[in-house]
């Protein structure tokens, strides 16, 4: 436990859980509730109202008044939420930041596993775990295969460059990490910031710990960010190499432009279906790295819409498929 600077004093929390909330009301008491339940109860919630019209407002500030909660509010709306979780970070008063989506479930143990995993491994700054991602009330797919343990950064390269291992609601960050890092990019982008943030975290840890135990949910279904088609354009990523300048040796710059190269076509091919041009992305793929699998991917934009529709709806329907 770690006690204030400036004297005697309550000591302060081992967890800030920073929960961004913009236009939540229908899931907001769920997920309140959820983080309340924690079997580990050494945390603060952090809440930042950005700028909603729903309702969810009152709400946080009844949690507020009944000393559940603090809570900041924003003038306006950021893009993705970004800019509201990093005010979030900037009034924590723990050393360990958990976010969580004011949409979306953690299970009782959730803050428990992370601080079991800290206090085992105490020379690391980043700990992530394993997460269900939820459509339609079940499980949609299935997140990599990694066992528990300390992994490298050429590990954490070679596992985004084949997964999202990642996910906003399974990530436990050290906040001198979150601030050398620069926190999220704010007003740039309205999708895709978070995944750019934990690539530039991955590029810059030497090592990390990860368990697979599921103890979050992502619920596709309420993210309006995901599925608002206007939020769709260049995948911030596609600007990484350009803007980070990664000082990365060899094996782990191949694996992050695999990422680079996942992630943009990934894009492309939402546009393809919506029937938007794609032709954009194409110049941030890395030829070198595509392997046969993002060759063919690649070659399929190119045709036409309908035929393309088809091998979708084929592949989609495949044996075996997840």
């Amino acid at each position: 436990m770690n006690e204030r600077d400036d004297g005697p004093g309550p000591a302060l929390p081992f967890f800030s859980v920073v929960i961004p909330v913009h236009n939540k009301v229908e899931y907001l008491e769920k997920s309140l509730a959820c983080v309340y339940g924690q079997s580990f109860q050494d945390f603060e919630v952090i809440a930042v109202d950005d700028h909603s019209s729903d309702g969810s407002l009152e709400i946080l500030q009844q949690h507020e008044r009944a000393g559940r909660l603090t809570l900041f509010q924003r003038s306006e709306p950021g893009p993705g939420g970004y800019a509201a979780r990093n005010l979030g970070v900037q009034k924590a008063n723990a050393e360990w930041i958990v976010f969580f989506d004011a949409d979306d479930i953690m299970h009782a143990d959730h803050l428990n596993d992370f601080h079991d995993m800290i206090s085992q491994n105490p020379e690391l700054r980043f700990f992530c775990g394993n997460y269900n991602k939820m459509a339609g009330g079940k499980v949609s797919g299935k997140v990599i295969n990694v066992k528990s343990g300390i992994y490298s950064r050429l590990d954490g390269l070679t596992f985004y460059a084949l997964d999202d291992f990642i996910h906003m609601n399974s990530a436990c960050t050290h906040v001198t990490l979150f601030k050398e890092l620069g926190g999220f990019l704010e007003g740039e982008y309205k999708r895709g910031g978070d995944v750019y943030f934990w690539v530039k975290l991955l590029t810059r840890i030497d090592g990390f710990y990860y368990s697979d135990r599921v103890t979050s949910e992502w619920h596709v279904d309420h993210s309006g960010v995901t599925k608002n088609p206007r939020n769709l354009t260049l995948h911030p990523l596609a600007d990484f190499l350009k803007k980070e300048t990664p000082c990365l040796d060899k094996a782990c710059d191949f694996q992050l432009r695999k990422i680079i190269n996942r992630k943009v076509i990934s894009w492309a091919a939402e546009k393809k279906v919506q029937g938007k041009g794609c032709y954009k992305d194409f110049p941030h793929i890395s030829i070198k790295c595509l392997g046969f699998g993002g060759m063919s991917r690649v070659l399929l934009l190119f045709m036409p819409l309908s035929f393309y529709k088809r091998v979708v709806r084929v592949k989609r329907a495949w044996p075996g498929k997840k």
